[in-house]
């Protein structure tokens, strides 16, 4: 148990040396779906969008009583869990994703006059044991993506059994695991509530768990150092079989690339009620280490646009008295296109107010110019692209969302364009640069066939 707790924190310092210059981003919770370390918040992946974590998770947890052996001097059993996972996320839209873990999972404890019961395994003196756990498929749904205070979200998960009913070394039953649970996200903040049903043994019923949990993500340094703290607490209920409640806190960093996609979190756990009921022996802490990768949607490439010529000026009227010209032949009628001669697109930008979504007089304008351009060319298409500055308040991604949906609104509603025919895309403050009113803006691409 020592050589795991020290090669966590090892790991953990090497990590933090060579990740100094790295910068916050969004990242996978240790179930796949994005959030902080554990807390799922209301960021969410594209449509389209993958990522991809690597993990090593380990938490201090008590056992409940032993059914089957007497009881030991140094009752309760206390043991250390850890999980090595692979996670893959997906944006199935703008405003909801899924996800897969998979990985195996140890037990440790030292051995000492003690028993106790392990999801439904009574285990006596040293434990020491690592098997494949049960692999999670979860879901994350945003009820309110446009919303700039309180965002609300739907959890969801399903747990596959890899065990078989007959293996009597194992520490995970047989049976699925199903949780469902809430997340309310205001800005840094989120607090989450989540019940997981566990699945039982043939002849033995396994508590089910109760989560309460409180979690803040806070920019230090913008797009460099995001620190991360969660604080949660668990019940459990629906067996006899039953560890204490405790509580957990988890306080740690997460670093990135922000161009790149590339993220480590690291975070540092201990089991409260633990050390304060049991004392410091053995140790009550755990922590977490994460690599992951979220990779960039390919950008949109925008032509360059090409200006129409100008007009050749009017001729010169001609001198008092002189003999009128003879009039010229008319010219052949030629049908002009509905876009300039050799333009492929055109590009606006429209800008926003501060932490604002809502279209003013002058974006108006634009758009205005927009739709008659749209409506001269039934094959042109468009994308609008939103953007915000890092340093607005509230979900960055949201907002660029919000902006680009305000754009696509006024287009389809004031002038009838096809939705059809217009894409949104949001960017937050991935793109931003040093003009703060710039970076609030959306960019609207009208593209010709």
């Amino acid at each position: 148990m020592r050589r795991i707790h020290s090669g966590l924190l090892i790991v953990m310092a090497v990590t933090m040396a060579t990740a100094l210059s790295l910068s916050a981003q969004m990242a996978p919770t240790t179930t796949g779906e994005t959030g902080l370390f554990e807390l799922k918040n209301a960021e969410m992946l594209q449509a389209g969008q993958f990522s991809f974590g690597l993990f090593y998770d380990q938490h201090a947890l008590t056992a409940a009583t032993s059914t089957a052996y007497p009881p030991g001097a140094e009752d309760p059993l206390r043991y250390d869990t850890a999980k090595v996972g692979l996670s893959v996320g997906f944006g199935l839209l703008s405003n909801w994703e899924a996800s897969v873990v998979f990985g195996p999972r140890w037990w440790k404890s030292d051995n000492r006059d003690w028993s106790g019961n392990i999801n439904g395994f009574d285990r006596r003196y040293e434990v020491d044991h690592s098997e494949t756990d049960k692999v999670r498929i979860g879901t994350k749904l945003l009820l309110n993506p446009k919303s700039h205070s309180v965002k609300v979200t739907l959890l969801g998960g399903y747990a596959i059994a890899m065990q078989s009913r007959n293996d009597p070394d194992a520490l995970t039953t047989h049976r699925a695991d199903w949780d469902l649970g809430t997340s309310l996200n205001y800005g840094v903040l989120t607090a989450q509530l989540g019940y997981l049903w566990t699945g039982d043994r043939t002849d033995v019923k396994v508590a089910n768990q109760l989560l309460f949990g409180v979690g803040v993500g806070v920019p230090v340094i913008p797009k460099t150092l995001k620190i991360i703290g969660e604080i949660s607490r668990i019940h459990f209920d629906g067996s006899p079989l039953k560890p204490d409640d405790y509580t957990e806190a988890t306080l740690g960093a997460r670093f990135g690339i922000p161009k790149i996609g590339f993220t480590t979190s690291l975070g540092l756990r201990a089991n409260i009620d633990r050390w304060t009921t049991y004392g410091s022996s053995p140790h009550n802490f755990g922590g977490i280490l994460q690599l992951s990768y979220t990779p960039r949607l390919a950008d949109t490439e925008r032509p360059v646009v090409q200006r129409a010529p100008e007009p050749e000026p009017a001729p010169e009227p001609e001198p008092p008295g002189a003999a009128p010209a003879p009039a010229p032949a008319p010219a052949p009628v030629t049908e002009v296109p509905p876009s300039p001669r050799g333009e492929t697109a055109t590009t606006d930008e429209v800008l926003f107010d501060p932490a604002k979504s809502r279209l003013t007089n002058i974006a108006k304008a634009i758009l205005d110019g927009v739709a008659l351009r749209l409506k001269n060319n039934l094959s042109a298409t468009c994308t609008v692209t939103g953007y915000a500055d890092p340093k607005e308040k509230g979900d960055k991604a949201a907002l660029s969302q919000a902006r680009a949906e305000a754009a696509k609104d006024y287009l389809v509603k004031r002038h009838g364009i096809d939705a059809s025919r217009i894409k949104v895309e949001a960017r937050g403050d991935a793109e931003a640069g040093d003009d703060a009113t710039r970076n609030r803006r959306a960019v609207v691409t009208v593209s010709f066939p």
